[in-house]
């Protein structure tokens, strides 16, 4: 149905013209339900204005945005967001003596620890076999590291003039390559922001360690910062 039973706005039907308007002003300076990170209500909340209609939330302007924002994400990767409960309880970690934890991460460092001579006495096939194995299995555990460390990036860039050329600068833009970034998304929009200017709204997925938010805007600028007026993160969410 939908009527919302199970989200912090329980008890909101969004088909209704008073619930959509709750539901558009509790979004009034938020990116999502829970704040300014994605979590499971907004895809709750989602799947009940699908079933009213999306063409039923023209009129506001917060709805509209949100239910945007949420279109760059499949329903594989909402399904993993956290519950609102998750994302309010404060962060814990595991308390582990200070030395070992020193002691773990220098082992990480040190492939082969003290045995500074692990194979000084044996030049042999088995010794470099082994040596090759250690590497081969570190390295493994640094793709695997970094691999789970990635981000989707959301951003808005509006240009200077209305008769920008925008399908052109979004190709321009997807052609950009850097060490960190995995791949930019498929689909990317044009959304009208006012006196016949549209922005672009385009998504991009990174490794974490490698690159960050600041350093994608900065070559989309170097490339074609001609033509921007300016580059802002509309959303970011782990994937």
């Amino acid at each position: 149905g939908t009527v919302l039973t199970s989200s912090v706005l329980a008890g909101i039907d969004v088909a209704a013209r008073d619930g959509a308007q709750k539901l558009e002003e509790f979004l009034t300076g938020k990116s999502f339900i829970g704040g300014q990170m994605p979590c499971q209500d907004d895809k709750v909340i989602l799947d009940a204005c699908r079933r009213a209609g999306l063409e039923e939330f023209d009129g506001f302007k917060n709805i509209k945005g949100w239910i945007h924002t949420l279109s760059f994400f499949s329903d594989k990767v909402m399904s993993d967001w956290p519950s609102v409960e998750d994302e309010k309880k404060p962060k814990t970690t595991k308390e582990t003596p200070k030395k070992e934890t020193k002691k773990e991460e220098e082992d990480d460092d040190d492939l082969f620890g003290d045995d500074d001579d692990l194979f000084a006495e044996d030049d042999g096939e088995a010794a470099a076999a082994l040596k090759a194995k250690l590497t081969a299995e570190a390295k493994a555990r640094g793709e695997k590291k970094l691999e789970k460390g990635r981000s989707m990036i959301v951003f808005e860039v509006k240009p200077f003039e209305a008769d920008t050329d925008l399908e052109q600068l979004a190709k321009g833009i997807k052609s950009i390559e850097a060490d960190g970034l995995q791949n930019w998304g498929q689909e990317y929009k044009l959304v009208p922001v006012a006196f016949g200017i549209k922005k672009l709204v385009i998504s991009c997925v990174v490794f974490d360690m490698k690159i960050g938010m600041d350093d994608i805007m900065d070559l989309i600028n170097d490339k074609f910062g001609d033509d921007i007026q300016s580059i802002d993160v509309q959303a970011m969410s782990k994937v």
